[in-house]
Formats: C-alpha cells, sequence, structure tokens
C-alpha cells in the first residue's frame, strides 16, 4: 500500500519559518544560528550547514517571506479579477474595499510573519539591499502596482499609476498599524473604512 502521507518539508523552509518566529518572539538581537537550530528542533550547526553567516540567514528568512507574502496578493488580485463589479459607485467601492481588507486579513492571520518583516525592514535592513525584497520598494511588487491600476478601472475608478502604488502603500500601511497595535484593541484602525475613504477620494471613469 503507497503511503500518501505529506512530504516533510524542505529543511530549508524549516530553518526559514523557525528564524521567523524567534525575531517575532525575542526579536532581532536573539537571531543566531543556535537559536534557529534550537527553534526547529534540530542539530547544532544545521542552520550553519545552509546559511553559513548573518546575511545568508536573514536573506533564507526574506525569500520565505516574500513568497507567502505574493502568494497572498496574487490570491488578492485573483479575487479582483473574478469579482463582478456592482452597479452603483458606492457598492463598488464596498466591494473593493471588502476584498483589500481581506487581502490585509489575509497578512494579519501570520502575525510572526509581519512582526519579523516588520522589524527586519525597521531595524536592520533600512540601508541594505535585502531591504528591497520586505519593503513597499521592493522589485517584486512591480507587477501588483502595474496591475492595480487596470483592475480598479473595472470597478468606475479612473486609477493613474500613482493611485495605484498608493492604494499598495496605504494597504501596507494598516497592516503595519495593525500588526503594532495587535494587542491594544483601542488603538485598532478601521481597515475597511480607510480603504473605503481613500477610494473615494479618487476619480471616477466617465460613464
Amino acid at each position: 500500500m503507497q503511503d500518501s502521507s505529506p512530504a516533510p518539508p524542505p529543511r530549508v523552509q524549516v530553518l526559514a519559518d523557525a528564524a521567523i518566529r524567534v525575531i517575532s518572539r525575542d526579536g532581532l538581537r536573539a537571531l543566531t544560528h543556535r537559536a534557529v537550530d534550537r527553534e526547529a528542533a534540530l542539530p547544532q550547526g544545521s542552520t550553519s550547514y545552509y546559511a553559513s553567516t548573518r546575511l545568508a540567514v536573514l536573506e533564507m528568512i526574506a525569500a520565505r517571506l516574500a513568497e507567502r507574502s505574493l502568494g497572498d496578493l496574487h490570491a488578492y488580485f485573483s479575487a479582483l479579477a473574478n469579482t463582478t463589479p456592482a452597479p452603483t459607485r458606492e457598492e463598488r467601492i464596498s466591494q473593493l474595499a471588502g476584498l483589500m481588507a481581506d487581502f490585509v486579513g489575509a497578512l494579519l492571520a501570520r502575525p510572526d510573519d509581519m512582526r519579523a518583516r516588520y522589524a527586519l525592514v525597521m531595524d536592520y535592513l533600512a540601508a541594505d539591499p535585502l531591504s528591497g525584497v520586505l519593503s513597499s520598494e521592493s522589485p517584486l511588487l512591480a507587477d501588483a502596482y502595474a496591475e492595480a491600476p487596470k483592475l480598479l478601472r473595472r470597478f468606475g475608478i479612473d486609477a493613474s499609476p500613482q493611485h495605484g502604488r498608493d492604494l499598495m502603500l496605504l494597504t501596507d500601511a494598516v497592516t503595519f498599524s495593525r500588526t503594532v497595535h495587535a494587542a491594544s484593541p483601542h488603538l485598532q484602525l478601521d481597515v475597511r473604512g480607510v480603504l473605503a475613504a481613500f477610494l473615494r477620494s479618487l476619480p471616477r471613469l466617465q460613464d
């Protein structure tokens, strides 16, 4: 009888996920090869085998975070592309704000990822090339910036490339705010309301 159990994740993936948890729980200063080995419950030296330097560990983390965030982004754009626009402008804005809020929710469902990402961008990578992988300036987001205006136009919004970029940056900003204030319900902003207000400010296409 053939074993149908799923294959275990690749070792690099296990180590990257462990490193993300270390940063999320204990901060960047706690990130060492040995700490990642312990977190992953692997023999000492496992992390060094795959990532011999601290920079290599950070590259491994950045690749893992980018992979998951891009998966969420592709799902978001797919939902936009497959949603039939509502008949009125206000209903369409509500649709868009809801879909965008769902995207933010998907990101927030991985709090370790978000805390690790922002810790890296703010505390370590501000002047490092890796910041381009994790920040809003990531070249990985170039396609998203290009696609956003096209999808917005389907919903009757005359979005320029700058509008699309602003929307993506705003989405990142509200995700950051919700991550920072996760333990303070009274400081939690209304993601859907903020996004809807921005969308209302954009020009509408001529009928």
